[in-house]
């Protein structure tokens, strides 16, 4: 019989240590997408700092709408509603922090090495393991609310990833048993409550400080810095060399001997 690791809020709920993020739980075995359940209890007026989980996701999306593969009861799939009171251009930095909050829990949890691809990848062997939508609702160029989804392949086995993107997609299971030859399961409730209370450290730092305390942090797994890129921005191709990234999660870019392009979105390629 197949081992599988549980989903159980209340083994969760023991293991935070937040101060808000995750004290309202929602848990569903099957969704639409988080997100989507997500913006519907936010819409009805869900607590600050409510989490949304699910262990299978039937349209599932990354940006741009792409498809996001959600197979059932291995890996994580979550959102985390929130309320903050600053301003539209101000909440890249939510995909910024829940980036940090995954890759600290990927470190402490799984002990393995993941890097951040600008603006909402997470990376180990330069496959992706984990991808962040970040979403949000304005009235009056006032933020309503934001969502930010967080989809990380934890206990999925390689044979199980679909084929056509077994070439650039890997998970945690995958890398652990390449370092100790085992197939032990990762602990999803341990490493769910690590995000949260990772996540609920960094969102107190930002709106104390603003997003430039984290950078520290983002920087240490940044895997792009100096790497010469291809980004595509609406209906352009920008090409450059990676210097850092500004105060606000901008990307920036080296594109000519003195110039320098800064990017808030766009599709990247390395």
């Amino acid at each position: 019989m197949e081992e599988i690791n549980y989903i159980d809020i209340f083994e969760i709920k023991k293991k935070l240590k937040s101060s808000f993020i995750g004290k309202n739980l929602y848990y569903e075995q099957k969704v639409d997408s988080t997100n989507t359940l997500a913006r519907d209890l936010a819409s009805k007026g869900v607590k600050n700092g409510s989490v949304v989980i699910a262990d299978y996701q039937e349209k599932g999306r990354g940006r741009n709408g792409k498809f996001w593969t959600s197979p059932c009861a291995c890996n994580i799939y979550m959102s985390i509603i929130l309320k903050p009171k600053i301003t539209p251009e101000n909440a890249q930095g939510m995909t910024i922090l829940a980036a940090v909050s995954a890759a600290d829990a990927i470190t402490e949890t799984a002990s393995l090495n993941p890097q951040i691809k600008w603006p909402n990848d997470l990376l180990i062997n330069s496959k992706k393991v984990c991808g962040i939508l970040t979403e949000m609702a304005t009235q009056n160029m006032t933020i309503e609310y934001i969502i930010v989804g967080i989809g990380m392949n934890v206990n999925i086995a390689e044979n199980d990833i679909d084929d056509n993107i077994k070439d650039i997609a890997t998970s945690l299971l995958i890398e652990s048993k390449k370092i100790n030859g085992t197939n032990v399961l990762i602990d999803r409730n341990t490493l769910i409550a690590s995000i949260l209370n990772k996540f609920d450290k960094y969102y107190e730092m930002f709106l104390s400080t603003g997003l430039s305390s984290i950078l520290t942090s983002y920087q240490k797994y940044f895997g792009m810095m100096g790497k010469t890129v291809e980004i595509n921005v609406k209906d352009k191709k920008i090409s450059g060399q990676v210097v850092g990234i500004d105060s606000k999660g901008a990307l920036l870019l080296k594109t000519g001997e003195n110039e320098l392009e800064k990017v808030v979105s766009g599709e990247i390629y390395i």
